[in-house]
């Protein structure tokens, strides 16, 4: 490794900022902080006309080169809810920022829910579950089952799995006196 050091700018908040320092501390790594009047910009300038071009002929379709999809499990059984081999929420596909063990009953545990959410969201777009479809044709009978979105052609959502809501929901109880808002779609 080259002892040569070069410059990184984060913008983190304050909990964020102490967990790096900590950790640049640990290792005894040196940590130089600018304040907003010792920053400066540098600018970089690209050929326009190439990124221009590539957007082009990707816009409507992705192709194989900028796509990541995780090839699924053919031995394993496909979950009916998620669509996925072996389910999404099964042991095989933890990640990090998994939950080891349930959270207390909390008001506020929407947030951690939607967190949560969004990571799913993103295991099961590398899955190509959001491109199935099966899984497009539950979202058109789910759109118009509700007569608010029955002119909606498209939408920026997409239906969680009832697995994943169980799992997570597991994990981010609402107190008793507080249902559950459902999927909500905006």
């Amino acid at each position: 490794m080259s002892n040569e050091s070069t410059k990184l700018s984060l913008f983190v908040n304050e909990e964020q900022k102490e967990t790096i320092l900590s950790l640049f501390g640990y290792y005894n790594w040196n940590v130089k902080e600018l304040n907003d009047e010792q920053v400066t910009c540098v600018i970089e300038t690209t050929k326009t006309d190439e990124i221009l071009e590539n957007d082009d002929y990707n816009a409507n379709e992705e192709t194989a080169e900028n796509r990541f999809v995780i090839q699924q499990n053919a031995d394993s059984d496909e979950c009916p809810f998620c669509l996925c081999k072996p389910c999404i929420t099964d042991e095989s596909n933890r990640q990090l920022w998994w939950e080891t063990e349930c959270q207390q009953r909390h008001r506020r545990n929407n947030s951690l829910r939607k967190e949560k959410y969004k990571y799913f969201w993103t295991m099961m777009y590398h899955r190509d579950v959001w491109r199935d479809d099966r899984y497009q044709e539950r979202k058109l009978l789910a759109l118009a089952r509700d007569p608010k979105f029955k002119n909606f052609i498209w939408h920026k959502r997409d239906i969680m799995p009832n697995c994943v809501l169980k799992l997570v929901r597991n994990w981010h109880p609402n107190p008793d006196n507080i249902p559950y808002m459902g999927h909500l779609w905006e």
